[in-house]
């Protein structure tokens, strides 16, 4: 007789799905969406239809490895946890804390891993941990300085908004439970307006493109805000009663020209008019503000300009409108297991320039990596860095599913469970739901949880008291709060639960969380204006359906790197369709397959992402270590590469 178990994606996707699995003989047999979702709502992306192929791929590593002079061996999980557990302790005592880098980015969402690995390395006396990030993190900080928090509404209220301008999301690929509200707002006559200098999917369907230059973003939100201002088309109450900063704002804004907009968007007058017309005349407008408009240098600048146009126009606090990034799903939970750890030494590496980081710590150099839920050496920037840095390392350990590009030049290798053997408790950046990890199956081979493994290295170092507890034990414990509301570990198990505390439309009382309470427009700003094409090409790699970040099944791997860009750049370098080419930056170069295409603007070159198995071919091999004026956010976009005939 078959097995259902209800369980919860918590891949690093923002909608992170409720599915249903269904068990037979000890096999899962499917993996489909959970119809008791109210986000997800039933139905999973590429990824998570084929999730099984990864689940039990051939490649999976389900033993721990240690690197020997033949190659990786396998060795039991007491001598893996005692070596580990070894080297710690020396490198502690030779050289400090601070000698131990621990690499982790947004591999782990469950919310019991992530306090296991807190209180690990508190109670361990510290260690260099990582700042910034490969994401939104301009954005966060962006909307910190403006809002004093993210200004996302719950995904169903798009449904209300009279317009929705997209810019710089591919919704059709990155948000794809999002598109049924969009669809809805369109059937009720709503407009879609995607900006983004690339022909996605969601540009696709939109009623309008923008495809602006590169980079220009900002430069687009100033022509329509000027507009907005000399049509006296704001919003004068919101402005009056609860903001800060008008006046500097409006003086910067008029000092910009509208030719430099024109200019430097690549964008007629006409078509920047119209969209500051929508601004003006429809209400209310969702602003969705995505990596598009944030992987620049001036991205931080870049988000507070566009959220400023949706203040100035009164859609910050209304239902449908919004300045959307993402949702903190965990509010409310008790975290407070966060606070009870000793102090301990600490410093910051910035991960977008991760391999030099490394390269140039001092006082302690550092000496051991600890790497958990992330994969530098495919996602980082200046992949040449980063494993000229890894190998530096005497001593590392990965914990992983897959022998990554990461995994590959460490010396000790830990596998650990998927979401399908473990129990923990789910918290999505897309919505506010809450969703279990179940364990469906036990562990495939002999891999053990994140959790499971920090706790078994804790008992080892003489502190796993303070780890102690089963994921379930931990679980009720964060659930405490929403105990009284129904929400229990019990409960969930059953089906997912929308937080009750979630507002789902942010600040709909006009009470920013600023210091001042009121909302922040910048005052300060310089953009930058490109009027001529430079000879060489940015560099753009987009998200891609079959792609959550390096990860990508086995079988939907290309056999090589390939690069689009339109026709008459190719033939102005001499270059033709199919031809192979060597893609070149100031940090590195791949050899890929040119594709011609008339769709993609004559100043990208668009680059699939980086690959998961380790080949050393993808994107970040080109990526300069660039970082942002906020957030400590890789600039992915800044690069500029050539093109020649390989």
């Amino acid at each position: 007789m078959d097995k259902k178990v209800k369980t919860t994606c918590n891949r690093d996707c923002p909608d992170s799905c409720g599915v249903v699995a269904t068990v037979e003989k000890g096999r899962i047999v499917s993996h489909k969406g959970d119809g008791d979702h109210g986000v997800t709502r039933g139905f999973l992306c590429y990824k998570g239809n084929h999730y099984l192929d990864r689940f039990y791929s051939k490649d999976r590593i389900l033993h721990p490895q240690r690197k020997g002079a033949r190659g990786w061996e396998r060795i039991s999980w007491d001598d893996a946890l005692d070596l580990t557990a070894e080297k710690l302790t020396a490198y502690r005592k030779s050289h400090g804390a601070l000698s131990v880098v621990y690499v982790s980015y947004s591999g782990i969402k469950g919310q019991v891993a992530r306090l296991m690995a807190r209180k690990f390395w508190a109670h361990f006396g510290g260690a260099t941990f990582l700042k910034g990030g490969t994401s939104v993190e301009a954005c966060h900080a962006a909307q910190e300085a403006d809002f004093g928090g993210a200004c996302t509404h719950a995904p169903d209220d798009l449904a209300k908004s009279g317009a929705i301008v997209v810019w710089g999301k591919n919704l059709a690929v990155t948000r794809i439970h999002s598109l049924p509200y969009v669809k809805e707002a369109r059937a009720r006559g709503a407009r879609l307006i995607v900006i983004d200098p690339v022909t996605s999917a969601t540009a696709r369907l939109a009623d309008e493109h923008l495809a602006l230059r590169p980079g220009s973003d900002s430069l687009l939100a100033i022509g329509v805000a000027r507009r907005l201002i000399e049509q006296g088309a704001v919003d004068e109450e919101f402005i009056a009663r609860h903001s800060n900063g008008f006046g500097e704002f409006r003086s910067a804004i008029m000092d910009v020209s509208m030719d430099d907009v024109v200019a430097g968007t690549d964008l007629s007058m006409a078509r920047i008019e119209e969209l500051a017309r929508v601004y003006a005349a429809v209400k209310p407008v969702a602003t969705m503000i995505g990596l598009g408009a944030s992987y620049w240098q001036r991205s931080g600048e870049t988000v507070r300009l566009i959220d400023a146009v949706a203040a100035m126009t009164g859609n910050i606090g209304i239902s449908g409108g919004g300045a959307h990034t993402d949702i903190d799903g965990a509010q409310h939970l008790d975290r407070s297991a966060y606070g009870e750890v000793p102090r301990a030494e600490s410093r910051s590496l910035l991960l977008p320039r991760l391999g030099r980081e490394i390269l140039d710590a001092e006082d302690p150099p550092l000496k051991m990596g600890f790497v958990a839920g992330a994969n530098p050496a495919a996602t980082c920037p200046d992949t040449g860095r980063v494993c000229e840095g890894l190998d530096s390392l005497e001593f590392s350990v990965v914990i992983d599913q897959f022998m990554t590009a990461t995994a590959e030049r460490t010396d000790l290798f830990l596998p650990c469970t998927t979401y399908l053997e473990m129990d923990d408790l789910v918290a999505a950046y897309g919505h506010h739901w809450l969703g279990l990890n179940q364990q469906v199956v036990a562990p495939l081979g002999e891999a053990r949880s994140d959790s499971a493994i920090f706790q078994a290295l804790a008992d080892r170092l003489g502190f796993g008291e303070h780890l102690a507890g089963t994921p379930v034990e931990w679980i009720d414990r964060f659930l405490t709060p929403l105990a009284k509301h129904g929400i229990t570990r019990e409960t969930l198990s059953r089906a997912p639960a929308l937080n009750p505390f979630a507002p789902r439309v942010a600040f709909a009382d006009r009470r920013f969380a600023t210091p001042s309470g009121r909302y922040e427009f910048i005052g300060d700003f310089s953009p930058k204006i490109e009027k001529d094409e430079a000879k060489s090409l940015r560099l753009m790699a987009t998200k891609t359906l079959k792609m959550v970040n390096a990860q990508i099944n086995d079988g939907d791997l290309a056999d090589e790197p390939a690069v689009g860009v339109h026709p008459a750049t190719a033939r102005e370098r001499g270059l033709s369709h199919g031809d192979e080419v060597i893609v070149e930056s100031s940090v590195g170069s791949v050899k890929a397959r040119l594709e011609a295409d008339p769709k993609v603007r004559g100043d990208l070159v668009l680059f699939n992402p980086a690959a998961w198995r380790g080949d050393l071919q993808g994107v970040n091999q080109l990526r300069e270590a660039t970082i942002c004026d906020m957030g400590d956010a890789a600039a992915m976009h800044e690069t500029r590469v050539t093109l020649r005939r390989a």
